[in-house]
């Protein structure tokens, strides 16, 4: 019974060394830090409170929305470790693999058409928006206003992933609802 829980760190140990998405750049200002994940996305102003990691959220008039998440425990447990320890990788690869988890159009026309989320490397899932404006379709990742500022709290550094995961969006949005 005493092999056990050496038995899980192993497990967990080997899951994360060996899980797709590495932190490859930790930068921090104000409590808030930024992370690029296999130099292809970052993720900014997460805050470690309490030992716990705190993404970034959506505040409406009414209600807040988490637009970030961790899909695995060992994942977030690696993430919350890295940037206690300020630990990166490097020569890491790119994102081997996104796909559109989720894809709800809203019933009335507004600027803001859908809702959808990407997952990328089966460990991380962002929402969006997908948006009509003057020149057609596009893509609002999430992001926060700060005195009538918008702050981005995700962004592509991979640009061809960006339009990668971009145009699928936009093409499944207009599959499934525009006719």
């Amino acid at each position: 019974m005493r092999f056990f829980p050496v038995f899980l760190i192993i497990a967990i140990f080997f899951d994360c060394a060996f899980a797709s998405l590495k932190i490859t750049e930790i930068s921090a200002k104000d409590s808030k830090f930024n992370i690029t994940l296999n130099n292809s996305i970052q993720i900014l102003n997460i805050e470690l409170q309490d030992n716990e990691l705190k993404f970034p959220i959506y505040k409406s008039k009414n209600k807040q929305y988490k637009q970030i998440f961790v899909l695995k425990r060992d994942f977030k447990a690696y993430l919350k470790d890295s940037l206690l320890e300020n630990k990166v990788f490097n020569n890491i690869g790119s994102i081997s693999s996104f796909n559109i988890n989720k894809l709800y159009k809203l019933k009335n026309n507004t600027t803001v058409r859908a809702f959808a989320s990407v997952i990328f490397d089966n460990e991380i899932e962002v929402e969006c928006r997908i948006m009509r404006g003057k020149s057609g379709l596009w893509i609002a990742w999430p992001s926060t206003k700060i005195n009538n500022k918008w702050v981005k709290n995700f962004k592509f550094i991979n640009k061809s992933l960006q339009k990668e995961v971009e145009t699928e969006l936009i093409a499944d949005y207009t599959k499934n609802y525009e006719k």
